[in-house]
């Protein structure tokens, strides 16, 4: 799938979230604890995608159109407030007075972001990348799931303590080598997309 694609069913699985933390009665805690572990791990997912691939490339065809870049430094804002609430939330305890005090601004940050996104950078992206560049960023980012699902795996085998972090790490950057690998090959093989404004006059006949 393109990475808009992807992006936008990310939105909708934290979204899912926020609602089912929302619905949780008070004397639910054990249920609690596991959907805001959830959530804390679907809003760092949904920040490494779109900082470590999605908001680069942006950054870069916005300056050569000449974009206006506020939407994204504020999106970069949002992020580093959404991490920091996020982590209060998952280190409060059943007995913090301020829980859902905290769930409720959380659950508002994370909505505006998500807004705005899908309003202001998603339309932006989609006018200033060309479809084939939307595929191989998606490609990239299910590759990056994969690398991170084999680093935890590996890390559950793997004896604990420094030592055997350090051989997960390993393994995991040779799995990451050579998915970046097969990733230049396969685009060496594919020919060159039609520029944007050839692209622009076929969707307009």
């Amino acid at each position: 799938m393109d990475a808009l694609t992807l992006v936008r069913q990310d939105h909708l699985k934290v979204e899912g979230l926020l609602e089912r933390c929302e619905r949780l009665g008070g004397d639910a805690e054990d249920e609690r604890d596991v959907l805001l572990g959830q959530l804390r791990a679907a809003l760092r997912h949904h920040v490494d995608q779109e900082e470590s691939i999605l908001y680069p490339i942006f950054r870069e065809r916005a300056r050569r159109a000449e974009v206006d870049l506020a939407p994204l430094d504020q999106a970069l804002e949002q992020h580093r407030l959404i991490d920091r609430l996020s982590h209060e939330l998952t280190e409060a305890g059943p007995a913090d007075a301020t829980l859902e005090a905290k769930l409720t601004v959380l659950t508002e940050q994370v909505r505006r972001h998500l807004d705005a996104e899908d309003s202001v950078l998603l339309t932006a992206l989609e006018d200033l990348i060309d479809d084939d560049t939307l595929l191989e960023l998606g490609r990239r980012m299910e590759q990056r799931d994969r690398v991170i699902e084999s680093r935890r795996e590996l890390a559950a085998v793997v004896p604990g303590g420094a030592r055997g972090r350090r051989v997960a790490a390993a393994l995991g950057s040779l799995v990451a080598l050579a998915t970046a690998a097969l990733a230049v090959l396969s685009r060496r093989r594919r020919p060159p997309p039609d520029p944007p404004s050839t692209r622009r006059r076929l969707r307009g006949r």
